[in-house]
């Protein structure tokens, strides 16, 4: 599929998808088999089981080699550096896809325009632990602002020294 080709209704159904937090994946062929892009979204896949699975708390676009490996290759979280970071996963994406550069560049900028002025709901810190059913403090302490952490722990050590 090159950007010529790609029906307008494609593009505006990952446009709406996206908009609406839903899930989706595009694959690419490749001499070493196929690669993927997945962009998932806090409602998963259209039509989908409602399991959770194929989810992320925000918009997450990922870019999976060919013959797979356990992390993907490149990774672009919806959060200020989200133009950013989709460039560096084009970038990454080029020596992979090719010829089909041009199309992945159509759809990252259709993902950019469709995630622009969207607000998103951070991750809570009670979820993960709801989820696990016992409490994690690594979860809760993965939620708190470096900042924030740095203040507590000086506060506990002037009390400390204090009492």
């Amino acid at each position: 599929m090159s950007p010529t080709n790609i029906p307008p209704r494609v593009l505006d159904t990952l446009r709406t998808d996206v908009r609406a937090g839903r899930s989706c994946i595009v694959t690419y062929d490749h001499p070493d088999g196929v690669g993927w892009l997945d962009v998932f979204g806090p409602e998963g896949m259209r039509g989908g089981p409602s399991d959770g699975a194929f989810t992320a708390p925000i918009p997450t676009v990922r870019l999976w080699q060919p013959g797979g490996g356990t992390a993907p290759l490149a990774e672009a979280v919806a959060n200020r550096a989200f133009p950013l970071e989709l460039d560096r996963l084009a970038e990454r994406a080029r020596p992979l896809v090719r010829d089909e550069y041009p199309t992945l560049l159509l759809l990252l900028t259709t993902i950019r325009e469709a995630t622009a002025g969207l607000r998103f709901r951070l991750p809570e810190v009670g979820d993960a632990v709801k989820l696990v059913g016992r409490p994690s403090v690594a979860g809760w302490m993965s939620c708190i602002p470096l900042g924030d952490l740095q203040t507590a722990i000086l506060r506990a050590a002037n009390r400390k020294a204090v009492a």
